[in-house]
């Protein structure tokens, strides 16, 4: 398990989703700021157990289950509502604000030309195997990070070298400016810091201990997981010799219940059995509205959903079908009846709440005229084919855009078969290129404070496969041009016009139907104390903050 710089290729990894100003405040504000160089001060139903007085626990009910307890190796929205409790990372997003500050790393130095990145590493920290965390340790994880060729790994390309000077300084030298790069160590989904002897102990040759650490976790973290059964329930108790100590007030325990059926999951935040409800339908949500002792967040998020297409074979291979199918879609009517008008339609690749949005993109709505003109132009006058749309079960918006789509392709003489399968079994289907002739629905947020985030991850060719989330197979070699060439431009100006030219290629290659972004609305009980939401930490909460009112 050695470290060895990585330059991106088809086999590099991604997955997975800016400092700007506050979340609640001004929209216009979210598009700004960016960090200045210099120092930075579902299974079965479960019964959750009784609720008990006092800050003694916190309970939250998701409606999906986690795909792993490595946060290393994916980029599922599930997951991190676990990795949260026992890892940290190295800088987190403060508060409510995209304002970057060091978390594990008690000081972070950025050169002036943006290239090298001094972390200085917080004393007297320690691992929960009793391992001491230092410069060498983290080096160790970001090496993993690097070596596993998943999860964020695409965005450690840039990396040249990693020194440690002094057993608590981490120097990392990259060969190139990077947008956003400070912000891979703020992340949902950072290179989490994991225990280096925990990963040693527990490899299997060069495996970096994927199998062990599926099911375990060695973090530096708030909690320990006590007990751990996918698909029904997850267990944390409190981390002893937790860095921050415990005075004030803390959760004593963590607790999260997988709820297969929305309506038991409502019934159990309604009876004050659990504290947070996840992943609910939209119209649940809107009917928990108003009801004594729950509060519904509606917050500025980040979140863009789309329908992605299958590019690489078939029909959908050519861009003239695509556009029609993105011309034969009722987005308004998605918005209107399934997300209850708590949503926008989409204009392109990324949510306008987001740096580099293009306002100025085309907009696909619906017009099936058109469509069925572009149909006719690609040779399918009378459609004439069938797509495969497959949804992962815990997304209840999944279902009714794929059973809409269905309605409207046969409109175009298109059919749909659809398909639902469990998280892990979605993501094994579509991340092979063998099994993936899919149309699938699609949710975003963020990780890097950069649009190369959204782009690469989803459209780039590198990020086909288990190297990210681009499962539509879709590949235009120019448009992986534009956006490294924009990732490694410093100038501002430079970078914003060749953000808008790939977004511009994406928008006429439409490998993805731009469906709809969205507010972040989730119902938590109102004796919670202590849950602030930032957009990057979606479908979470810090485990350490949040406590019961006592």
């Amino acid at each position: 398990m050695e470290f060895t710089p990585t330059r991106r290729s088809g086999e590099l990894a991604h997955g997975r989703r800016f400092t700007r100003r506050r979340l609640v405040g001004g929209m216009a504000a979210l598009g700004a700021a960016a960090v200045a160089p210099g120092s930075l001060g579902r299974g079965p139903a479960l019964a959750a157990p009784a609720r008990q007085d006092g800050p003694n626990r916190i309970v939250v009910a998701s409606g999906a289950d986690a795909v792993t307890l490595d946060p290393h190796v994916s980029f599922d929205g599930q997951s991190p509502l676990l990795w949260r409790a026992s890892y940290e990372t190295l800088a987190k997003y403060k508060g409510d604000t995209l304002e970057i500050a060091p978390h594990l790393a008690e000081r972070i130095d950025v050169s002036e030309d943006g290239l090298t990145y001094t972390f200085k590493m917080r004393p007297n920290v320690t691992f929960t195997d009793g391992e001491p965390l230092n410069a060498a340790a983290a080096k160790f994880s970001i090496e993993r990070q690097i070596g596993v060729k998943q999860g964020i790994a695409y965005a450690l390309e840039p990396v040249a070298s990693m020194d440690t000077p002094d057993p608590m300084t981490l120097v990392i030298t990259l060969s190139s400016f990077a947008d956003g790069f400070l912000s891979v160590f703020s992340s949902l989904y950072s290179p989490y810091i994991i225990s280096p002897k925990a990963i040693k102990d527990h490899a299997q040759g060069d495996d970096w201990a994927q199998d062990w650490l599926r099911e375990n976790m060695v973090g530096t973290g708030p909690y320990v997981l006590e007990g751990y059964t996918k698909a029904q329930k997850a267990a944390f108790s409190r981390n002893p010799n937790y860095w921050q100590g415990w005075e004030g007030a803390h959760a004593d325990q963590a607790l999260v219940a997988y709820v297969t059926e929305p309506s038991s999951e409502r019934l159990m935040l309604e009876k004050g059995q659990v504290d947070f409800a996840f992943f609910l339908p939209e119209d649940t949500v809107e009917g928990l509205v108003g009801t004594d002792g729950i509060t519904v967040t509606d917050l500025p998020s980040f979140n863009q959903y789309y329908l992605a297409l299958p590019c690489k074979s078939g029909p959908t291979a050519d861009k003239k079908v695509r556009q029609a199918i993105s011309h034969g879609f009722d987005y308004q009517s998605f918005i209107d009846n399934t997300m209850g008008g708590h949503a926008k339609l989409a204009r392109g690749p990324l949510p306008s709440t987001f740096v580099g949005f293009d306002a100025n993109l085309p907009q696909y709505t619906y017009d099936p005229a058109k469509a069925k003109q572009l149909l006719a132009e690609a040779g399918y006058p009378d459609g004439g084919f069938t797509i495969k749309y497959t949804y992962e079960t815990g997304y209840a918006w999944k279902r009714p855009m794929g059973e809409l789509f269905q309605a409207n392709m046969k409109d175009l003489g298109i059919g749909v078969e659809i398909q639902e399968l469990t998280p892990s079994a979605w993501a094994d289907l579509l991340s092979n290129p063998e099994t993936a002739d899919h149309a699938y629905g699609i949710v975003w947020w963020p990780s890097l404070k950069t649009p190369y985030d959204y782009l690469f991850t989803l459209y780039a060719t590198a990020a086909q496969g288990t190297a990210g989330y681009n499962w539509g197979y879709y590949s235009n070699p120019e448009f992986d041009d534009l956006i490294d060439r924009a990732w490694a431009e410093p100038d501002e100006a430079k970078r914003v016009a060749l953000w808008n030219k790939a977004q511009q290629i994406l928008v006429d290659d439409a490998p993805a139907l731009f469906v709809f972004e969205r507010n972040y609305r989730t119902p938590i009980r109102d004796d919670v104390e202590g849950f602030v939401f930032n957009g990057f930490y979606i479908e979470t909460v810090d485990w350490y903050a949040v406590h019961k009112r006592s």
